[in-house]
Order: structure tokens, then C-alpha cells, then sequence
């Protein structure tokens, strides 16, 4: 956690230096403290998507049935990155959850990572048609931040055809030869997961409203903080820098990705015209909420993540 909190700091001032420290310290003394409400309760939001979004996840195709309760500790103990700080992050606690409630390693891995391609199936293509929409709207004129993400289109295609029922027994029983190949077959048993999900809305809607409602409450909270030291910015800007500078979610990294996650977002606004020291104070505000804050109920859920990498362990 200090190694954290250094990396933090040593990414800050270093940010903070070259935007110029009078800047940033006059901007801070401007600061409009009643966001910062909204940026907490946007977090709260979020943590209500995302536990929806887990339980759908979960129980797809006959898997384990979480009940609410337990599939809110496992989120609080995913969001708290300090007790997640494996390589796989806090997708970490999902799979020890899921084979603690009795699914397989196979089972396990493709709700995980069905989970992971769930979110960037529904922020992708918001930040496809907004960054569209600033282009040939004349907003912003900018291809290089703005068309690349065109590339959805094609991303999606290829998914489809890879989970398509003619193909994917194969592809995801690859796992029994190379490294390379065992990973890809995980990965298209992910797109299955995701595929269920959204062929059978009646039964697994709320893991797609989850999600949604997640990057919405998160997007919230990072648009408050901005709003907070004065950086007046579209809501399209917003979207399509929130997701070009964060392109993976704080659970996908070891430790939340801080220092990483601080300096992609920050050069993200600057590019999409936010003043630095603006951009500097709005993201870091924007991570007290979404990282730090996110500490203190996996802190109560430490003994639970003990409790589940024992019992793996012991298993193995």
C-alpha cells in the first residue's frame, strides 16, 4: 500500500511540475467542494451496477447462483486493489468466488473473462458513436483521438464470428495444448458467456443494465471532478477521453493501475482541451473516489479474501 501511495505521489508532482505548481495550487484554492458529493454517490452507483452485472455473469448457462449479499462482498473486495494486487487484479476475487460457490476452472475463468468483455462490449461502442459524432459534427476535428475507434466495428464482427455455436466448441476446448492456445480458448468460452448474456435478455438482462449502469455512475464521477476545479467540458469529450485514457478498468490491473491510470487520464483531457492543471486535480480527485476511497470496504472484506486463497490453495 506505501509503494501505492508513492507511486501516486512521485506521479502527481511529477504531472504537477509540468503544468507548472503555481497553476495547479491556484486552481485548487477555486475548488467547488458539493461535486465532490456527486462523485461519491456516482461511486456508490457504480458498485450497485457492477454487483448486478457479476450475479448475471455468474449464473449464466446454470453456473452458481450468488446471492446479493455475497456478490457485494466480492465486488468491494475486487474494487479494493490493495487486497487485489495479483496479476490478474481484482478479477482475481471473482474467480476465487466463483470456485469457492462450486464452479469448475474452466466454468470460473470463462465468467471471469466473459465479465471482462462484457464491460468493453458496452463502453466501446458509446465511445464509437461519440467520438463519430465530434468528428463529422464538426465539434472536433481531430482523427487521430477520434476515428481509431472505428475499429470497433470490425472488433465486434470478428467476435461474433468466433462465438458463433458452428465454431466455438472448438476453439474453447483448446486448452489442453499450448499456452498461447489454452488462453485463446478461454477467451472465445468469454465471448460465449457474453453471447448468452446478450441472446437472452429476458432471463440475464440486469448483467448488461449492470455494467451500463456502472460506466455510466463512474463516467458521473469523473465528470463531477471535473466540474469540481472548473473544467467546463462536453459530455461526448468526456466519454471518449475517459475511455481512451482508461482503456482497462481499475479490477483488470495489479494495484488499480495507479500512477498508470492517473497519467493516461490526465494527458487524455489535455488532449481533448482540458487545461493541465485542471485535467491534474479533476483526475486525481476523480481517484480519491474511484481507488482510494474503494479501500475501506475491502478492508472489512479482508478476511474473506484470506479465507477464499487458503482454501485454493489448500485445494491444489
Amino acid at each position: 500500500m506505501f509503494a501505492s501511495i508513492g507511486i501516486a505521489f512521485g506521479v502527481g508532482l511529477a504531472l504537477a511540475l509540468g503544468a507548472g505548481l503555481v497553476r495547479v495550487l491556484n486552481r485548487l484554492e477555486d475548488i467547488h467542494p458539493l461535486w465532490l458529493l456527486v462523485c461519491l454517490g456516482a461511486e456508490v452507483l457504480a458498485y450497485v451496477g457492477y454487483v448486478f452485472a457479476l450475479r448475471e455473469t455468474a449464473r449464466v448457462d446454470g453456473g452458481p447462483e450468488l446471492s446479493y449479499r455475497q456478490t457485494f462482498r466480492i465486488v468491494a473486495a475486487g474494487f479494493g486493489a490493495f487486497f487485489a494486487a495479483s496479476v490478474s487484479g481484482g478479477f482475481e476475487m471473482d474467480y476465487l468466488a466463483l470456485r469457492h460457490a462450486g464452479a469448475t476452472r474452466r466454468e470460473a475463468l470463462a465468467r471471469v473473462l466473459g465479465l471482462t468483455t462484457l464491460e468493453y462490449v458496452v463502453l466501446a461502442p458509446a465511445a464509437m458513436i461519440a467520438a463519430l459524432i465530434l468528428y463529422f459534427g464538426d465539434a472536433f476535428k481531430h482523427p487521430g483521438l477520434t476515428l481509431p475507434w472505428l475499429a470497433v466495428i470490425p472488433g465486434f464482427a470478428v467476435a461474433i464470428w468466433l462465438s458463433s455455436p458452428k465454431r466455438a466448441h472448438r476453439f474453447a476446448h483448446l486448452d489442453e495444448h499450448s499456452f498461447f492456445r489454452r488462453g485463446f480458448g478461454h477467451a472465445i468460452a468469454g465471448l460465449c458467456v457474453v453471447r448468452e448474456l446478450l441472446l437472452k435478455p429476458y432471463r440475464h438482462g440486469l448483467g448488461f443494465a449492470g455494467v451500463a449502469v456502472y460506466w455510466f455512475a463512474d463516467i458521473v464521477c469523473l465528470w463531477a471532478a471535473l466540474q469540481a476545479f472548473g473544467a467546463h467540458i462536453d459530455v461526448l469529450r468526456v466519454l471518449v477521453a475517459y475511455a481512451t485514457g482508461y482503456v482497462v478498468s481499475r479490477r483488470a490491473l495489479p494495484a488499480g493501475g495507479v500512477g498508470v491510470a492517473e497519467a493516461l487520464l490526465t494527458f487524455a483531457f489535455v488532449w481533448f482541451g482540458v487545461p493541465f492543471s485542471a485535467a491534474i486535480l479533476a483526475v486525481f480527485g476523480y481517484r480519491i473516489f474511484n481507488y482510494w476511497l474503494a479501500l475501506l470496504p475491502a478492508l472489512a472484506m479482508h478476511p474473506m479474501v484470506t479465507r477464499l486463497r487458503s482454501e485454493m490453495n489448500n485445494s491444489t
